[in-house]
């Protein structure tokens, strides 16, 4: 059974301009434990999906099955305890801590508002989170600017696991940091998950980061999803021909298990998604682009005779071909 199950789910931005097709009908799975990876490029509607599902936004249509549960349209008091069950790292450490409340004061507020433990309990879990994530417990005296970015990063994942939720939602959490941070903050989400048993949603433009802790990839482009995929499938043989212009631009060196390829030219730019292409959105952009592609829209399917749990939203890989 999923942990998370995104069924169809909408969300636009109405602007003065038009209306922002920021996620369109998008639809997967999160198991128990597990992390899957969110990649795309920028304004690909990455950010906005995972703030959908944490019901920062509203979403317009579709369903948000938490643990059984449609949680797409509860009331703020409905989902209260929910919320205690599934946390948010942001990309912007700095941004996302209350600049006039100490550490430590940070720290206490999620056990403050679901009124958990005495004072005296509240000081300790505080004090075991900090040490948890690498720091010193005399960072609980301080506020949010004495500290460096990596460190803000530390405490913001402290903050999101301070309740034990069995899903965190994370939003770019390095892409904001040194590349020698990194690696840190990547490694402690890592030793984390692997205590507390967590899964991960773990939005990234960066998919030499995604290799490190990813269990699936899901693909998106212009407010779609294109293709799911476990990770060793996906870098052994990506499917769909975005996916295949994305790996190809890694610079990064490639496992020695991971072919080299050569570097896939994407035609032009990213369309506006106040007006996505007909038929498949990426056809503006794709070299392998046929007739069919400019007019009907593909649908997100398993791979016929390929692995188990492949899904890709590609002409060419569609049965009817």
């Amino acid at each position: 059974m999923s942990l998370l199950s995104v069924e169809k789910l909408v969300k636009h931005h109405r602007t003065p301009s038009g209306t922002v097709r920021a996620v369109d009908n998008i639809s997967f799975a999160v198991k128990p434990g597990e992390t899957l990876a969110l990649v795309g490029e920028s304004g690909c509607g990455k950010s906005t999906l995972g703030r959908t599902i944490m019901r920062l936004h509203e979403p317009d249509e579709g369903a948000i099955v938490f643990k059984g549960r449609d949680i797409a349209h509860l009331s703020r008091a409905e989902m209260r305890p929910v919320r205690r069950d599934i946390q948010m790292v942001f990309q912007d450490p700095y941004a996302s801590l209350n600049p006039r409340r100490t550490i430590g004061q940070i720290l206490t507020e999620p056990y403050s508002v679901h009124r958990i433990g005495s004072s005296a309990e509240r000081a300790k879990k505080v004090g075991d989170l900090i040490e948890n994530v690498g720091l010193h417990a005399d960072h609980a005296n301080r506020y949010p600017h004495e500290l460096s970015g990596g460190q803000r990063q530390r405490i913001a994942i402290a903050r999101a696991i301070a309740l034990e939720p069995s899903l965190v939602v994370c939003d770019e959490p390095v892409s904001a940091l040194d590349v020698s941070i990194q690696a840190q903050i990547i490694n402690l989400l890592r030793r984390l998950q692997d205590l507390s048993g967590a899964a991960y949603l773990f939005i990234s433009h960066d998919l030499s980061v995604v290799g490190y802790l990813a269990d699936r990839i899901a693909v998106m482009y212009l407010g779609e999803i294109v293709e799911i995929s476990p990770k060793k499938e996906l870098w052994q043989q990506p499917l769909h021909p975005y996916t295949q212009a994305l790996f190809s631009a890694i610079a990064e060196p490639l496992p020695p298990s991971v072919p080299r390829r050569k570097r896939i030219e994407m035609i032009g730019e990213i369309p506006s998604p106040m007006k996505p292409p007909s038929g498949c959105r990426f056809h503006t952009r794709c070299p392998m682009a046929m007739p069919k592609c400019r007019e009907v829209p593909p649908v997100l399917a398993e791979v016929a005779g390929g692995t188990s749990g492949r899904q890709v939203a590609c002409h060419l890989h569609s049965s009817a071909n």
